[in-house]
């Protein structure tokens, strides 16, 4: 069995950058669909080779008895990020060759054991290749199929076994759920999955139901906004289609107003926001009412628009408001050379900005963008990351190079950018934390080059983080027994760090030295030699 940073080795570099990020909670699919709006427009993508390395079959161990069975390499991916992938297929359908998307679905298709979450994923994208695969048909309402329905359903209205209201509170799918047990032939369930009706008979169905909360109705009323507005969930019935293909949509190519398009991003975020019945997390109405200039201030490239002070707003946001607000802003995708004007007015602000604030921000203006880079950052990126970083240092280590570090698809460029910042941004208080946290992940060639930076800025450490970083030098020796960078790291600890190092320090080390054949070996041993312990 292959561990995922192995699965994603099989795939192209761009790819690999996309199945990271879709294992980036609910969210991931938006995030690879904006890294791959990025990623195309500097370099085209093998879409097939993609699709056939999905496709091809992996040993895979099930069930109680371990059962070794061969299955597509899709299965072998996280479900966040199987899920996530078909999600990002279905936003990008119309890049991907609809012969890949058709050869993916029959493979997958082969396995009846995917989660109805999954199939009906699949189902969402076979409508999307254009009802050339047959279509949609709801699944056999098997006993087991109903309880999941019911547990999830229960979940989504807040319903607990102790509830005797459950059935008025649900109503409408529980009378749905009579209707077609009784009647399973009736023209009005033809055709249709469990929870897709009639607009017009849910409406009579809610009538039954009683009143619910003010919180739950507007929840209520904003997932149907959601569906039936901003990009739905494939509907069955001609009159559930037509709301896809309105006169005015965006797959229409028809121009949408500034008004009508605020609505609707603002809309599309709190459908990506978890609903919570007890504490909203609507943004507060001049908030909602200053997107609009806020972005006018972001994507201006003068300070003719307006001073900073504006942008105190943001200060009136706790965490996940600022969340939703940074997606309405769209600042993952502000270009480049306006990233440095935007960076100097939030630095400017009269007020600092919170630690979790300062770290929203630096994730959502530069995480995406580091990851996807395929070439050295430009000097727009490096300034506003650099300005950004100085001033909100451990919000940015958070947010920003901790991630960073822990991305299995890093390459040189991503570190080269992060010994950049350690060696130009941090204090020395800040480079302690990230060598604290580079002695919790595993390390790799990349990793080495960012602790040779560390050591030679002559990181503060503690006589016990001294003692983990010789157990990772040991624990490592053997795989990296030909890696310079290795002999580099081990060089500079032993010329930088002579009062930290014990008896038994020697011993580990010279252990470990033992294993290690560069021409630096030699040089290694005997600084190793020269130190005098007490």
């Amino acid at each position: 069995m292959k561990n995922y940073k192995e699965l994603l080795e099989q795939f192209e570099k761009p790819f690999q950058i996309l199945l990271h990020a879709l294992t980036m909670g609910v969210s991931g699919a938006t995030t690879a669909f904006h890294i791959l709006q990025r990623i195309q427009s500097k370099q085209p993508l093998h879409w097939r080779t993609f699709i056939e390395t999905l496709c091809q079959p992996e040993p895979r161990l099930e069930g109680k008895e371990q059962r070794l069975s061969l299955k597509p390499l899709f299965y072998l991916l996280p479900v966040m990020a199987r899920r996530n992938l078909l999600s990002f297929l279905h936003l990008g359908n119309t890049v991907v060759p609809k012969d890949c998307l058709h050869h993916l679905i029959v493979q997958l298709r082969q396995n009846p054991d995917a989660d109805l979450w999954t199939q009906k994923l699949i189902d969402t994208l076979e409508q999307d290749v254009g009802d050339g695969l047959g279509h949609l048909v709801p699944h056999s309402h098997t006993e087991q199929s109903q309880q999941q329905w019911r547990s999830l359903c229960q979940k989504l209205m807040g319903i607990s076994e102790e509830r005797s209201d459950a059935g008025q509170r649900f109503g409408w799918y529980f009378s749905q759920q009579q209707k077609s047990n009784g009647n399973e032939s009736s023209e009005n369930t033809e055709g249709k999955s469990v929870l897709i009706q009639n607009p017009k008979k849910r409406k009579n169905f809610m009538k039954d139901a009683s009143p619910l909360d003010d919180g739950e109705q507007n929840a209520t009323k904003k997932i149907k906004l959601t569906q039936d507005t901003v990009c739905p969930e494939p509907l069955i019935g001609n009159k559930e289609q037509d709301l896809t293909t309105m006169p005015g949509s965006l797959e229409n190519g028809q121009i949408i107003s500034p008004q009508v398009q605020n609505k609707l991003d603002i809309v599309e975020v709190e459908r990506k926001s978890p609903l919570n019945t007890e504490k909203s997390l609507d943004l507060p109405e001049h908030v909602k009412s200053s997107v609009s200039r806020l972005r006018d201030l972001f994507e201006a490239d003068s300070d003719k628009l307006g001073t900073s002070e504006e942008l105190n707003i943001l200060n009136e946001c706790d965490p996940s408001q600022l969340e939703k607000l940074c997606l309405l802003l769209r600042l993952s995708e502000l270009p480049e050379h306006l990233l440095p004007l935007a960076c100097n007015r939030l630095i400017s602000l009269s007020s600092d900005l919170s630690y979790s604030n300062a770290a929203v921000l630096a994730r959502n203006l530069f995480l995406t963008r580091v990851l996807s880079l395929t070439e050295p950052a430009s000097r727009f990126l490096m300034a506003a990351i650099t300005s950004f970083c100085k001033k909100y240092a451990r919000p940015s280590c958070s947010a920003l190079i901790q991630p960073l570090l822990q991305a299995p698809d890093k390459g040189n460029i991503q570190v080269e950018l992060i010994c950049r910042l350690t060696e130009d941004c941090l204090e020395q208080e800040h480079l302690t934390v990230t060598f604290e946290h580079i002695l919790s992940i595993m390390w790799s060639e990349e990793i080495l080059s960012v602790v040779h930076t560390l050591l030679e800025r002559r990181v503060e450490v503690t006589s016990e983080l001294f003692e983990q970083f010789v157990q990772k030098l040991s624990q490592h020796a053997g795989i990296f027994n030909k890696s310079m960078k290795y002999a580099k790291v081990v060089l500079a600890a032993l010329t930088k760090y002579q009062i930290y190092i014990t008896t038994a320090h020697k011993n580990v080390l010279s252990c470990a030295l033992a294993l290690h054949k560069t021409f630096l070996k030699k040089s290694m041993q005997a600084a190793l030699k020269h130190i005098v312990t007490t």
